[in-house]
């Protein structure tokens, strides 16, 4: 199953899963999988996937893993080793992988309060790895998606990619360069710079356009997958215009943008009040022109008017939903009836079960 293009109904969801009962797991490291079963135990596992600048990861606990007459842990475990891949798959009477990384930190515990031994196990997705690599050098690569396939190129990230979506960046008139960076802030340094999305799902790196995909997983009402939401606006981010400045430095001019909100943020008058004369100034070095100095304006108006609408949810269980893409809520209220871009997803199992947390976005209404 792919996250970023799958779309479903909630009745075949429904069908697919068997009704939601009987929520199972399986985390695949290297070639072996770690099932619950006679030998041991996955006690709690928390998987969190974003498309922000953060990396995704997960955790989870194997307990009942410990041989009191040999006084160590079963063979079962020798798999777990740093940098081992992982590969975690969620559902109920089927399964679909949702989270590829690796494992980052291993914890081995002993409790004599009747806990006894158990292992926590905590992975990463390849962001982690980019954070490895420090440079000072400047690139050949004459446009910002040519860096990033190149650094992508290199271990140990590589050895960890299952795939890569880079949207194109125009052709920079001075070289590119890293001073003192690591690959992953480089790459973040460039998606901001460009107005982009830079996240890792189910292994594969996104480095593209805001929102891009515009179709809607699934539509989430109360009974039917849907067991609680909050909606919250702010009128905090509101500014009227944010103007970006640089200087030329051939001709010494200065160079501006403007970029202003073009949506809706109320009924009345209040929010357009609120706003009044309101800016923002910035001034960011090697802006070359007018038109680069309009898109960090942009971009920094954007950033902003994503706080502007914040929803949260709890569902059941479902494995289909992901970041980067739009999820639809419905029979609530006029104010809480749209699409919203989801920017964080966790998944949660343990003893009470199987559920899914959204957090999401709207930058007007």
């Amino acid at each position: 199953m792919d996250l970023m293009s799958v779309t479903a109904t909630y009745a075949e969801l429904e069908k697919k899963y068997n009704g939601f009962v009987s929520p199972e797991l399986e985390i695949q490291v290297g070639s072996r999988k770690l099932i619950s079963g006679e030998k041991l135990q996955i006690g709690e596992l928390e998987l969190e996937l974003t498309n922000g600048f953060e990396a995704s990861g997960c955790t989870f606990l194997v307990i009942g893993a410990y041989e009191p007459k040999l006084t160590d842990y079963i063979s079962e475990t020798d798999v777990l080793q740093l940098g081992e891949t992982v590969e975690v798959s969620l559902g109920y009477v089927r399964l679909e992988s949702v989270f590829k990384g690796y494992i980052n930190r291993i914890e081995y515990r002993y409790g004599s309060d009747g806990s006894g031994f158990d292992i926590y196990v905590e992975c990463m997705d390849l962001k982690g790895l980019l954070m490895k690599t420090r440079r000072m050098e400047f690139f050949t690569q004459k446009s910002a998606d040519a860096v990033v396939s190149a650094v992508l190129g290199e271990t140990p990230a590589s050895s960890y990619l299952a795939g890569k979506e880079l949207d194109r960046c125009p052709e920079e008139e001075v070289p590119l360069r890293s001073h003192m960076m690591s690959d992953y802030d480089l790459i973040v340094e460039q998606a901001s710079k460009n107005g982009f999305e830079f996240f890792v799902l189910q292994g594969k790196v996104y480095f593209r356009k805001r929102r891009k995909v515009t179709s809607p997983i699934m539509k989430l009402v109360p009974g039917k997958g849907l067991l609680n939401a909050r909606f919250t606006i702010s009128g905090q981010e509101l500014v009227k215009k944010i103007e970006v400045r640089s200087i030329d430095a051939s001709s010494g001019k200065q160079i501006s943008g403007e970029a202003s909100p073009a949506g809706t943020y109320g009924s009345g008058s209040g929010p357009k009040k609120m706003m009044g004369d309101s800016h923002q100034v910035y001034y960011e070095p090697g802006v070359k022109d007018a038109a680069e100095a309009k898109l960090r304006a942009q971009t920094r108006l954007d950033a902003g008017l994503a706080r502007f609408g914040q929803m949260d949810c709890e569902c059941i269980g479902i494995p289909e939903l992901a970041p980067g893409r739009y999820v639809e809520l419905d029979q609530l209220s006029s104010r809480m009836n749209r699409k919203y871009y989801v920017t964080c997803v966790r998944h949660v199992v343990d003893r009470s079960g199987y559920r899914t947390y959204l957090k999401a976005e709207v930058d007007s209404l």
